[in-house]
């Protein structure tokens, strides 16, 4: 009986895993390329401290730096970044 459950178990989180990697696959396709992810963390790690050099300021387009900057929410910050770097 707890053989069963824990089997159930293990399925949907295999399941809503592989789900979920999907998605994100089908939201942001160039997340699986290297330089994309480069991308994206280092536009984290520079903005992390609060200081942000120019050239992360140049690489961003003008149109998503507005609107990053424009929302309070950390996390829509963040997939801002994502946007900007995955698609």
């Amino acid at each position: 009986m707890i053989k069963k459950f824990k089997n159930k178990i293990f399925e949907r989180l295999i399941f809503f895993f592989v789900g979920l990697s999907i998605g994100i696959i089908i939201i942001w396709p160039d997340i699986i390329r290297n330089d994309s992810r480069i991308c994206f963390t280092n536009i984290i790690k520079d903005g992390s401290d609060g200081n942000v050099k120019i050239s992360t300021i140049f690489s961003i387009n003008p149109n998503y730096l507005l609107k990053i900057n424009n929302t309070k929410n950390q996390y829509k910050k963040i997939l801002l970044i994502g946007d900007f770097c995955f698609r």
